[in-house]
């Protein structure tokens, strides 16, 4: 029987230390291609604050692992205007340019603020179906941080189903989701350390129910992407440890 994959590891690229302390057969290799040997998936959430060359995204690519898959989070203009006014090719735009990542395509993270409550869900429906639209094969998983806890109810879960998305699992403090059950084919972890300040380390006790839910997914052919953000504390370590525990 085929299983599901654990995608896992952090928030942007992070590694222990600089290029100098690489092994010397990793010398040639960019940081990004490095951190593709320790890890086979990585959010980028550069892309949030600015759009990169379609080449950028290309030479991306063509540095890591074959079996690498990339997260990509959707850009400000569109999840954190005010009121949600945002412009329509802001989501084409960034849709258009992120297909460069062809066949490493893993997760897009739509992340709102604490602001957008489940007040909004009407403009939160048309951003989604506008990603669906321009989501072309190979498809990205789409997957949504909610910021407050009004949207964590079946009425908001049937409405993700519908738009071929899923909801992000996050222990952000004051919105933390619950360890919740859907039929999307994929699930997504984001950790934001142990205070929901970007900081600190994660004990092994604390990461238990975790690995026990990532290996039960696992085993009914659910892939798995986990994203450690809390990279002001040992985000690196945590990745690791966590994997081993899912071993």
């Amino acid at each position: 029987m085929k299983l599901g994959k654990l995608y896992i590891g952090t928030s942007n690229i992070v590694l222990p230390g600089p290029k100098t302390t690489f092994p010397s057969e990793f010398q040639s290799l960019s940081r990004l291609g490095y951190y593709s040997t320790l890890f086979n998936s990585a959010e980028l959430n550069s892309t949030f604050y600015k759009a990169p060359r379609q080449k950028t995204l290309e030479r991306w690519v063509t540095e890591t692992q074959p079996d690498f898959r990339f997260t990509l989070k959707l850009t400000r203009k569109v999840t954190h205007q005010k009121a949600l006014k945002y412009q329509l090719p802001a989501i084409d735009d960034f849709m258009i340019l992120s297909n460069a990542i062809g066949n490493k395509k893993g997760c897009l993270l739509v992340q709102f603020p604490a602001s957008i409550t489940e007040e909004y869900l009407g403009p939160v429906e048309e951003i989604l179906k506008r990603i669906r639209r321009y989501n072309v094969r190979p498809k990205w998983l789409v997957f949504v941080e909610f910021r407050h806890d009004s949207w964590y109810s079946e009425h908001v879960y049937s409405m993700l189903s519908k738009l071929k998305a899923s909801i992000v699992l996050h222990d952000k403090r004051g919105s933390r989701t619950p360890l919740i059950e859907t039929s999307y084919p994929a699930a997504y972890i984001r950790f934001h350390g142990p205070r929901g300040d970007y900081r600190g380390s994660y004990t092994q006790d604390a990461l238990t129910p975790y690995a026990q839910k990532i290996r039960e997914w696992i085993g009914r052919r659910k892939d798995v992407f986990v994203y450690f953000n809390n990279t002001m504390g040992t985000a690196f370590d945590d990745a690791l440890l966590l994997r081993s525990m899912c071993e």
